[in-house]
């Protein structure tokens, strides 16, 4: 009789105790919620700023410097640069009244048998310079 008597005991204070379990587990529930969140946005962050660093990286390690190239011609006794050249032409083409900003595309032939350079600008403008 004695077993009964505790067991309704137990009962009745799982009974009247209920509510404030419930609450107790609530606000435990939300606690861990809050943290798993708080911890979830600062490993997002870690992981976006260590992705940020690994991009640029690796930006910077596919950047290559362009090789600066100088060409020199060489005729008989005579030399210019393939810069100078077209620093001639270019001026040149100021000189005859155009802007050297829209200068497009710029070939230009070299015939050092004649001592000139031919060249065409944006395939609409041509003439030649001394070489030398």
């Amino acid at each position: 009789m004695a077993e009964k008597k505790l067991s309704k005991t137990i009962s009745e204070v799982k009974t009247e105790k209920a509510p404030e379990v419930k609450a107790a587990v609530k606000d435990a529930v939300a606690k861990v919620n809050t943290v798993a969140e708080t911890t979830a946005k600062k490993a997002e962050a870690v992981v976006e700023k260590k992705a940020t660093a690994a991009k640029k990286t690796v930006k910077k390690a596919t950047k290559k410097e362009e090789a600066k190239v100088q060409v020199e011609l060489q005729f008989q006794e005579h030399a210019s640069s393939i810069t100078d050249l077209e620093q001639k032409i270019k001026d040149q083409f100021v000189a005859e009244g155009h802007r050297a900003g829209c200068i497009k595309t710029l070939n230009i032939y070299v015939k050092p048998e004649e001592y000139k350079a031919y060249y065409v600008i944006n395939e609409k403008f041509s003439g030649s310079v001394d070489l030398f």
